[in-house]
């Protein structure tokens, strides 16, 4: 009787270790997720710091404009394939600014020149605006509505075409 007990054990524990087996397999294969979330208490108007170059920077600074926000960093494969088209953004006239996320100034500055970036990008070496924004996945996108708004914001790597579909829609009502 002991040995049916032992062989209805092993049975048992290879059918759960089976279904945990199936149940990764599935989670892993889900999409990227892309949530709504909420701006910091003080809004997002408050980002400020050095930008790659040095430089000071203020988002206050485009009150009243549509922003959009985005978290990166250089090792980020979605980070850098969507980099093209958050520049194509920048240079059709949107207000883009980046946050490159826990890289020395350095790297991230020769990251930044050797892909042509030209929005602005502030550092954040220590996580502190990754905290506050509550970013949890990296790119990060928030959209901004001129009156201050969040519309929206995407964890994970955008086309270019869902970049400018987004950007286009804070002029909208």
């Amino acid at each position: 009787m002991a040995w049916y007990l032992r062989r209805v054990a092993r049975q048992a524990a290879a059918a759960l270790l089976t279904l945990l087996a199936f149940a990764l397999i599935a989670v892993a294969g889900l999409p990227e997720q892309r949530t709504w979330q909420s701006l910091p208490q003080d809004g997002a108007l408050t980002l400020a710091g050095r930008t790659l170059d040095g430089a000071s920077f203020q988002l206050s600074a485009w009150r009243g404009l549509p922003i959009i926000l985005n978290f990166w960093a250089s090792w980020c494969a979605p980070c850098r394939e969507e980099l093209p088209a958050l520049q194509q953004l920048h240079a059709s006239g949107f207000r883009v600014v980046g946050v490159n996320v826990g890289e020395p100034s350095q790297q991230a500055l020769g990251f930044a020149m050797a892909h042509g970036v030209t929005f602005p990008n502030l550092l954040d070496p220590d996580y502190y605006w990754l905290r506050v924004f509550g970013v949890r996945t990296l790119p990060t996108t928030f959209f901004i509505s001129a009156d201050g708004a969040l519309r929206e914001i995407v964890q994970g790597g955008m086309s270019a075409d869902e970049l400018f579909r987004k950007a286009r829609a804070l002029d909208e009502p």
